[in-house]
């Protein structure tokens, strides 16, 4: 079953994964963002360190980073799992533009 795409806010930062065929997948919602991290809320668990490239997004504006699973945290029946992800050092002056 497929995970129906959310309808971010106009000023909403969005965060997919890029690799899929099929293009960027939202398989999160954002909970929180920084230039440093983000805690991500979904169904899928991750492997703790696995590495992964997201695409980071606000309006029109969009940039790709690296990242790695820090942290999992399971749902407790009523609410979905939680990943905090470690974006690679070095992006945080890219990601300044969306993140503000």
């Amino acid at each position: 079953m497929a995970r129906p795409e959310p309808t971010p806010a106009a000023a909403a930062i969005t965060i997919a994964v890029v690799g899929s065929e099929t293009g960027p997948y939202a398989m999160f919602d954002v909970v929180t963002v920084t230039t440093s991290g983000a805690t991500l809320r979904g169904p899928l668990l991750l492997e703790l360190g696995e590495r992964l490239t997201l695409r980071v997004s606000r309006g029109d504006q969009s940039v790709d980073v690296a990242a790695r699973i820090g942290s999992v945290k399971r749902g407790d029946g009523h609410a979905e799992p939680t990943t905090d992800v470690v974006f690679e050092d070095g992006v945080g002056a890219r990601l300044s533009p969306i993140v503000g």
